[in-house]
């Protein structure tokens, strides 16, 4: 990652068919995201098949890219699946094809109901081409537990839901085989 080189960062698990992170999407980018200073992050390597208009990045791309750092944010801040209900994006300036970017997202505010985020896309020297700004609802019952069955890592242990005496290893919707609803 484009962090600092003493930044500690947790590895997030990525899904099957996710158009950003799915390893198993041979049209998806198949992006590794990451988690430093409570930052969700991923290196993102622009190529020409990224093309709007020629030389530039498209800019669905971007939004793309920052909607699942948003989202992995608001999924770590509520410790369920959640999925956009609004997004924002400000093209700061053309994002050229053929460079490297970070891509950035975090929590602004959170509570039960509603997630607030903010994204970004930055180059190696910390510009700015786009950001963004979201919210996200966490998702119940059984349509999370779909989500969840399309993990194609286990999730780590210190990302999985709280026991009843604040550990982690609690049943919640990232546990991977959680049963719910009757959907296992």
């Amino acid at each position: 990652m484009n962090g600092s080189d003493n930044t500690p960062h947790r590895w997030l698990p990525r899904t099957r068919h996710c158009f950003v992170c799915g390893v198993e999407n041979s049209d998806g980018f198949r992006l590794r995201l990451c988690v430093e200073d409570n930052i969700v992050a991923a290196d993102y390597d622009a190529a020409a098949a990224d093309n709007g208009y020629r030389g530039i990045v498209h800019g669905g791309i971007a939004m793309t890219l920052m909607d699942e750092a948003m989202t992995w944010a608001a999924i770590l801040a509520t410790g369920s699946i959640c999925v956009a209900a609004e997004m924002l994006t400000r093209f700061r300036r053309p994002m050229p094809v053929g460079m490297r970017y970070r891509v950035e997202g975090r929590v602004v505010r959170a509570d039960r109901r509603l997630v607030l985020t903010e994204g970004r896309i930055l180059d190696a020297e910390g510009r700015e081409y786009s950001t963004a700004t979201g919210k996200y609802v966490p998702r119940a019952g059984a349509r999370a537990a779909l989500s969840e069955i399309d993990f194609a890592e286990p999730v780590p242990f210190e990302l999985q839901p709280l026991t009843g005496d604040g550990q982690p290893g609690g049943q919640g919707p990232l546990q991977k085989g959680n049963a719910r609803d009757g959907v296992a």
